[in-house]
Protein backbone atom coordinates (compact mmCIF):
# COMPACT_ATOMS: atom_id res chain seq x y z
CA UNK A 1 0.00 0.00 0.00
CA UNK A 2 1.58 3.53 -0.65
CA UNK A 3 2.28 5.55 1.83
CA UNK A 4 2.11 9.23 2.47
CA UNK A 5 3.35 11.78 4.83
CA UNK A 6 -0.44 12.13 6.23
CA UNK A 7 -1.01 8.27 6.37
CA UNK A 8 2.93 7.83 8.25
CA UNK A 9 2.03 10.43 10.71
CA UNK A 10 -1.91 8.44 11.64
CA UNK A 11 0.45 5.41 11.37
CA UNK A 12 2.73 6.35 14.46
CA UNK A 13 0.00 8.15 16.43
CA UNK A 14 -1.98 5.06 16.23
CA UNK A 15 0.84 2.79 17.41
CA UNK A 16 2.35 4.65 19.75
CA UNK A 17 -0.93 5.90 21.65
CA UNK A 18 -0.06 9.70 21.06
CA UNK A 19 -2.16 12.69 19.77
CA UNK A 20 -0.89 15.53 17.99
CA UNK A 21 -0.10 17.66 20.82
CA UNK A 22 1.96 14.95 22.83
CA UNK A 23 3.48 14.40 19.22
CA UNK A 24 3.61 17.34 16.99
CA UNK A 25 3.71 17.07 12.88
CA UNK A 26 7.00 18.57 13.01
CA UNK A 27 8.65 15.84 15.17
CA UNK A 28 6.82 12.59 13.04
CA UNK A 29 8.08 14.54 9.73
CA UNK A 30 12.00 15.24 10.99
CA UNK A 31 12.10 11.54 12.16
CA UNK A 32 10.73 10.21 8.86
CA UNK A 33 13.19 12.58 6.81
CA UNK A 34 16.04 10.84 8.54
CA UNK A 35 14.57 7.11 8.05
CA UNK A 36 14.47 8.11 4.52
CA UNK A 37 18.19 9.13 3.94
CA UNK A 38 19.02 6.38 6.05
CA UNK A 39 17.75 3.71 3.73
CA UNK A 40 19.21 6.34 0.22
CA UNK A 41 22.85 6.11 2.17
CA UNK A 42 22.84 2.34 1.76
CA UNK A 43 22.45 2.30 -2.15
CA UNK A 44 22.62 4.72 -5.08
CA UNK A 45 21.19 2.35 -7.73
CA UNK A 46 17.71 1.59 -6.05
CA UNK A 47 15.42 0.47 -8.55
CA UNK A 48 13.02 3.21 -8.02
CA UNK A 49 15.34 5.51 -8.78
CA UNK A 50 15.58 4.34 -12.48
CA UNK A 51 15.21 6.45 -15.30
CA UNK A 52 15.63 7.56 -18.79
CA UNK A 53 16.14 11.01 -20.28
CA UNK A 54 17.46 12.77 -23.83
CA UNK A 55 19.17 15.60 -24.91
CA UNK A 56 20.89 17.06 -28.12
CA UNK A 57 24.55 17.53 -29.03
CA UNK A 58 26.18 20.83 -30.13
CA UNK A 59 28.42 20.84 -32.67
CA UNK A 60 31.63 21.71 -31.39
CA UNK A 61 30.79 21.71 -27.71
CA UNK A 62 32.26 19.30 -25.44
CA UNK A 63 30.69 19.77 -21.98
CA UNK A 64 27.08 19.40 -21.19
CA UNK A 65 25.59 20.22 -17.54
CA UNK A 66 24.27 17.35 -16.01
CA UNK A 67 21.39 19.15 -14.36
CA UNK A 68 20.10 20.26 -17.67
CA UNK A 69 19.45 16.52 -18.77
CA UNK A 70 17.78 15.47 -15.95
CA UNK A 71 18.10 15.20 -11.47
CA UNK A 72 20.92 12.52 -12.27
CA UNK A 73 22.24 10.94 -9.37
CA UNK A 74 24.43 8.41 -11.17
CA UNK A 75 24.52 7.36 -15.02
CA UNK A 76 24.44 4.29 -16.34
CA UNK A 77 24.88 4.67 -19.84
CA UNK A 78 25.15 7.00 -22.85
CA UNK A 79 23.64 6.12 -26.30
CA UNK A 80 23.88 7.78 -29.25
CA UNK A 81 20.43 6.82 -30.87
CA UNK A 82 21.20 8.72 -34.03
CA UNK A 83 21.81 6.70 -37.50
CA UNK A 84 25.16 4.54 -37.13
CA UNK A 85 25.09 5.38 -33.38
CA UNK A 86 26.62 3.80 -30.65
CA UNK A 87 26.80 2.82 -26.55
CA UNK A 88 29.83 5.33 -25.85
CA UNK A 89 32.27 4.12 -23.47
CA UNK A 90 33.40 5.58 -19.96
CA UNK A 91 36.68 6.80 -20.05
CA UNK A 92 38.28 8.48 -17.38
CA UNK A 93 38.47 12.48 -17.31
CA UNK A 94 42.55 12.58 -17.00
CA UNK A 95 43.17 9.49 -19.82
CA UNK A 96 41.04 11.52 -22.34
CA UNK A 97 42.17 14.76 -22.21
CA UNK A 98 45.88 13.55 -22.38
CA UNK A 99 44.73 11.90 -25.70
CA UNK A 100 42.30 14.92 -27.09
CA UNK A 101 44.89 17.47 -27.08
CA UNK A 102 45.66 20.46 -29.19
CA UNK A 103 45.83 19.10 -32.90
CA UNK A 104 44.54 15.93 -32.38
CA UNK A 105 41.20 17.63 -30.37
CA UNK A 106 39.14 17.37 -33.72
CA UNK A 107 35.68 17.48 -33.91
CA UNK A 108 33.94 14.28 -34.82
CA UNK A 109 31.63 11.51 -33.73
CA UNK A 110 31.83 10.97 -29.83
CA UNK A 111 32.80 7.13 -28.74
CA UNK A 112 33.65 7.76 -25.55
CA UNK A 113 31.94 10.42 -22.34
CA UNK A 114 33.98 11.19 -18.92
CA UNK A 115 32.40 13.07 -16.09
CA UNK A 116 33.86 16.37 -14.48
CA UNK A 117 32.53 19.07 -12.31
CA UNK A 118 28.81 17.81 -12.65
CA UNK A 119 29.01 17.93 -16.23
CA UNK A 120 29.19 15.24 -19.01
CA UNK A 121 32.60 15.15 -21.58
CA UNK A 122 32.02 13.89 -24.93
CA UNK A 123 35.12 12.65 -26.88
CA UNK A 124 35.80 13.92 -29.43
CA UNK A 125 33.89 16.67 -29.17
CA UNK A 126 30.95 16.39 -31.72
CA UNK A 127 31.19 17.60 -34.59
CA UNK A 128 27.35 18.00 -35.78
CA UNK A 129 24.01 17.12 -33.52
CA UNK A 130 23.91 13.83 -32.18
CA UNK A 131 20.99 12.67 -30.58
CA UNK A 132 21.49 10.84 -26.90
CA UNK A 133 19.77 8.81 -24.75
CA UNK A 134 21.34 8.40 -20.71
CA UNK A 135 20.03 5.66 -18.79
CA UNK A 136 20.83 7.22 -14.83
CA UNK A 137 19.46 6.73 -11.66
CA UNK A 138 17.66 9.91 -11.03
CA UNK A 139 18.44 11.85 -7.45
CA UNK A 140 15.21 10.91 -4.49
CA UNK A 141 12.30 13.24 -4.19
CA UNK A 142 11.55 15.25 -1.13
CA UNK A 143 8.68 16.94 -2.24
CA UNK A 144 6.38 14.59 0.03
CA UNK A 145 7.58 16.49 2.71
CA UNK A 146 5.51 19.47 1.97
CA UNK A 147 2.99 18.24 -0.26
CA UNK A 148 1.98 15.68 2.21
CA UNK A 149 -0.69 13.85 -0.01
CA UNK A 150 2.24 12.81 -2.33
CA UNK A 151 3.48 9.17 -2.20
CA UNK A 152 6.85 9.01 -0.41
CA UNK A 153 9.18 8.79 -2.51
CA UNK A 154 10.30 5.20 -1.68
CA UNK A 155 9.90 1.35 -2.72
CA UNK A 156 6.83 0.13 -1.67
CA UNK A 157 9.21 -2.26 0.50
CA UNK A 158 9.90 0.48 2.68
CA UNK A 159 6.17 1.70 3.27
CA UNK A 160 5.80 -0.07 6.01
CA UNK A 161 9.10 -0.11 7.52
CA UNK A 162 9.44 3.52 7.92
CA UNK A 163 7.36 4.16 11.22
CA UNK A 164 9.28 1.73 12.78
CA UNK A 165 12.01 4.08 12.50
CA UNK A 166 9.78 6.89 13.71
CA UNK A 167 8.43 4.90 16.41
CA UNK A 168 12.42 4.31 17.41
CA UNK A 169 13.22 8.05 17.35
CA UNK A 170 9.69 9.18 19.53
CA UNK A 171 10.73 6.27 22.29
CA UNK A 172 14.44 7.50 22.13
CA UNK A 173 13.17 10.88 22.60
CA UNK A 174 10.75 9.88 26.03
CA UNK A 175 14.24 8.13 27.22
CA UNK A 176 12.52 4.54 26.98
CA UNK A 177 15.67 2.56 25.41
CA UNK A 178 13.60 -1.08 25.25
CA UNK A 179 11.36 0.10 23.08
CA UNK A 180 13.46 2.38 21.24
CA UNK A 181 15.90 -0.23 20.34
CA UNK A 182 12.60 -3.27 19.53
CA UNK A 183 11.55 -0.61 16.50
CA UNK A 184 15.15 0.30 15.60
CA UNK A 185 15.37 -3.33 15.30
CA UNK A 186 12.69 -4.00 13.53
CA UNK A 187 13.67 -1.17 10.83
CA UNK A 188 16.71 -2.72 10.23
CA UNK A 189 15.72 -5.87 9.71
CA UNK A 190 13.01 -4.99 7.32
CA UNK A 191 15.75 -2.86 5.54
CA UNK A 192 18.06 -5.76 5.01
CA UNK A 193 15.26 -8.04 3.91
CA UNK A 194 14.11 -5.15 1.06
CA UNK A 195 17.99 -4.35 0.53
CA UNK A 196 18.73 -8.15 -0.19
CA UNK A 197 15.06 -8.78 -2.78
CA UNK A 198 15.33 -5.15 -4.37
CA UNK A 199 19.28 -5.73 -5.31
CA UNK A 200 19.70 -8.73 -5.95
CA UNK A 201 21.08 -10.02 -9.73
CA UNK A 202 18.31 -11.20 -11.65
CA UNK A 203 18.98 -14.91 -12.10
CA UNK A 204 17.37 -14.44 -16.07
CA UNK A 205 21.05 -12.37 -16.72
CA UNK A 206 24.68 -13.72 -16.32
CA UNK A 207 27.24 -12.12 -14.30
CA UNK A 208 30.43 -10.76 -16.21
CA UNK A 209 33.60 -10.35 -14.49
CA UNK A 210 36.17 -7.41 -14.65
CA UNK A 211 37.67 -7.73 -18.53
CA UNK A 212 35.46 -10.07 -19.33
CA UNK A 213 32.88 -7.66 -21.71
CA UNK A 214 34.38 -6.20 -25.21
CA UNK A 215 33.54 -2.79 -26.14
CA UNK A 216 33.26 -2.78 -30.00
CA UNK A 217 33.07 1.04 -29.68
CA UNK A 218 36.46 1.19 -28.23
CA UNK A 219 37.60 -1.28 -31.19
CA UNK A 220 36.00 0.58 -33.68
CA UNK A 221 37.59 4.10 -32.41
CA UNK A 222 41.24 2.06 -32.33
CA UNK A 223 40.63 1.34 -36.30
CA UNK A 224 39.20 4.51 -37.17
CA UNK A 225 41.98 6.39 -35.19
CA UNK A 226 45.12 6.70 -38.15
CA UNK A 227 42.33 7.57 -41.06
CA UNK A 228 40.66 10.40 -39.17
CA UNK A 229 44.01 11.84 -37.86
Amino acid sequence: MAVTLTTLRSQVRDMSDLDEVDLSDAVIDQFAREGFQRIYALERRWPILQETYTFNTVANQREYTISTIGDIREIISVVDTSTQGARLTLIDYNDAEGIWLGNLDVASRPYFYSFWDKKIQLWAKPDIVYSMTVRAFRNPVYTWLTNITQEIDLDEWFHAILPYFVLARVYQRQEDSDLANMYLKSFEEGVALARRDLMKASSAQPVVMSGGRQYPTMKRWLQTLGRTL
